[in-house]
């Protein structure tokens, strides 16, 4: 369900004053059943810059698969990736009780993706084609890390309005489940 362009750069812009630690942002999302699913959107937006560095990471000798595999292994990793949390979080905010909360959240937290993707790839890329040494690439990819992880607990905290213990563990296993979805692609390939 493709969301009208105005409806995208207005969530881009919420998701982007969200960054700036500022909770007005959350007024710029379309709160809705509808706008939940064009949430998902966001995959689309971040594709072809993920794609692009896939195919970096291939040519540049970085992976060992086929390319039938590799794509098959990548392609289903990314749909795992984005659709992995919303569901876990069904459980989680039934748990929290914060059901009311869930679009809200979601809604937020896939628009901000495109922010957190649009910092890190790009450094994925000059790293990958060794435009940065390792130990610079390892740094920044950390700062932009602990970035990511803040904007996720500002987000977290104020779209569900929980307090910060159960913040931290929301963000901390969105941050497992990421990293258990990666290191098991990588292993397959």
């Amino acid at each position: 369900m493709t969301p009208p362009l105005k409806e995208i750069l207005r969530s881009l812009y919420g998701a982007y004053r969200l960054a700036r630690a500022d909770a007005g942002g959350m007024t710029f999302f379309n709160i809705s059943v509808k706008g939940f699913w064009r949430s998902f959107f966001a995959a689309v937006i971040i594709a072809p810059l993920y794609t692009l560095l896939l195919y970096m990471r291939f040519d540049a000798g970085e992976v060992g698969a086929a390319v039938p595999r590799y794509v098959s292994v990548e392609v289903i990793s990314y749909v795992i990736a984005w659709t992995a949390f919303p569901v876990v979080m069904l459980s989680v905010v039934r748990f929290l009780e914060r059901e009311k909360k869930y679009l809200t959240y979601i809604i937020a937290y896939n628009w901000a993706a495109v922010l957190q993707n649009g910092l890190y790839i790009p450094l994925a890329m000059l790293s990958v084609n060794g435009m940065l040494s390792e130990e610079t690439a390892s740094a920044l990819s950390f700062v932009i890390l602990l970035l990511i992880l803040v904007y996720t607990w500002f987000i977290t905290k104020t779209a569900l309005e929980l307090p910060t213990g159960s913040v931290i563990a929301i963000v901390a296993l969105d941050l497992v489940l990421g990293v258990f979805i990666s290191v098991t692609a990588e292993s397959i390939l």
